[in-house]
């Protein structure tokens, strides 16, 4: 049997409809998905983290993404974080740049006053031409503390126990 062209031309546009709708289709159903469907875990909880946060503070930015991530640890029951801020990024906790990062600064000083323990990399303080001194705070009771440098300071904590975590701000 032989179809005349205009039936062809119909069968054609019917086979180019069902193949175009296949996305769409797949879109709806699981089973196209390599691997299937990731499984939402994002509010689960850990109790009892212990970790060092190596943060690389390029800019004021990157300070105050270290924050978010530092508040979503401190979500956790029982999480003790130790926070060690290297890079010229450093410059943001600068007594006399207060005004300039007022918010980021005052997010860290929250985090202080909750228990979290942050040490500037005495390494990056002098490298912009600071002294301990030049430095804010954050917080009375727990107080920034300028140490001998980033990487002995996160060898003696993970000595402690506490585990390492490295937060860099991939910015654009």
């Amino acid at each position: 049997m032989q179809l005349t062209l205009k039936t062809q031309l119909l069968a054609l546009a019917i086979m180019a409809g069902t193949v175009a709708a296949l996305p769409a289709i797949a879109a709806d159903d699981g089973g196209f998905a390599p691997g299937g469907t990731a499984i939402d875990h994002h509010s689960e909880q850990f109790s009892n983290l212990k970790i060092v946060m190596d943060l690389k503070a390029e800019s004021p930015a990157s300070a105050g993404f270290g924050a978010t991530v530092a508040s979503r640890i401190m979500a956790h029951p029982g999480a003790q974080l130790v926070v060690i801020i290297e890079g010229p990024g450093i410059t943001t906790f600068a007594k006399k740049n207060y005004l300039d990062h007022q918010g980021i600064v005052d997010n860290w000083v929250d985090l202080a006053q909750k228990g979290v323990h942050i040490e500037y990399c005495g390494n990056s303080v002098r490298g912009a031409g600071l002294k301990p001194s030049d430095m804010v705070g954050l917080s009375e009771k727990n107080p920034a503390i300028v140490n001998a440098g980033a990487y002995p300071t996160i060898a003696h904590y993970e000595s402690l126990g506490f585990n390492p975590v490295v937060t860099t701000l991939l910015e654009k």
